[in-house]
């Protein structure tokens, strides 16, 4: 998927981050509607696997993600500083989508974690999850190795290192799941 760079973009075209607009997805206003703080999830929030399995009319609650929110720029930065190779698209937001995607690839190599890549409703471009909520009480990492994994995100991207990790409702899930 990666070669080299589109005829039609430069580089200085490719790097140039958009202009600061409004988020495109409303963050819900509405206490209920809002993630919690916090690791932990309510009850309500989690998938109960058993009921899934016995109950036919069963509502799976949404799938929250939990992790950091991340800029188009600060993938951008992150992609030219670490010389990632440039995907052969024609237009810049199918080619930042990849970006976005190979530096949340990169990562997952960097930090030893399987990262999820999310279009969140927050103010944020995508979010780089940790967990999900269908997923978090078996994939749960332990204590210290989740520790490691945070502080080698925050120590490769700039924008993780004033955040704590919280749970983001996702407009678009982008797992490969």
């Amino acid at each position: 998927m990666t070669s080299t760079p589109s005829s039609s973009l430069t580089l200085e075209e490719i790097y140039t981050p958009p202009p600061v607009s409004a988020p495109s997805s409303p963050v819900p206003s509405d206490d209920e509607d809002c993630p919690p703080p916090g690791k932990h999830l309510p009850n309500e929030l989690r998938l109960d696997r058993r009921r899934l399995k016995r109950d036919a009319k069963y509502q799976k609650p949404e799938k929250l993600f939990y992790g950091f929110g991340v800029n188009i720029w600060d993938c951008l930065e992150y992609h030219r500083t670490h010389n990632l190779p440039l995907p052969n698209r024609r237009t810049k937001p199918s080619i930042w989508l990849c970006i976005m995607q190979d530096v949340v690839k990169h990562l997952c190599q960097v930090c030893w974690h399987d990262f999820q890549f999310v279009m969140p409703h927050s103010d944020y471009d995508i979010e780089i999850a940790l967990y999900d909520s269908y997923t978090i009480h078996h994939q749960n990492l332990a204590r210290d190795e989740e520790e490691d994994v945070i502080r080698l995100l925050r120590r490769e991207l700039d924008v993780c290192k004033d955040q704590e990790p919280q749970w983001y409702y996702s407009s678009i899930d982008l797992c490969e799941d």
